[in-house]
């Protein structure tokens, strides 16, 4: 059995990838730079490799997974 899942996929300053139900937002620090993603409900990190066009600079975007039900 095979369902797709329409996710955001963003990368942090740190270089590492985050996968989100909904398109995360940027948080503010108080010095008025960008201090990182949140919102868009967390899901996890995938290995960045896998998603090597992705930049913090072109983040966050939309994909669309594949899950597949192992038999």
């Amino acid at each position: 059995m095979e369902h797709t899942m329409k996710v955001y996929v963003a990368r942090d300053k740190a270089g590492c990838i985050g996968l989100y139900r909904d398109a995360p937002t940027w948080r503010w620090n108080k010095l008025g730079t960008i201090e990182d993603w949140f919102d868009g409900c967390f899901l996890t990190y995938i290995l960045s490799e896998n998603f090597p066009e992705v930049t913090f600079e072109n983040s966050p975007q939309q994909v669309e997974i594949k899950l597949v039900k192992e038999e």
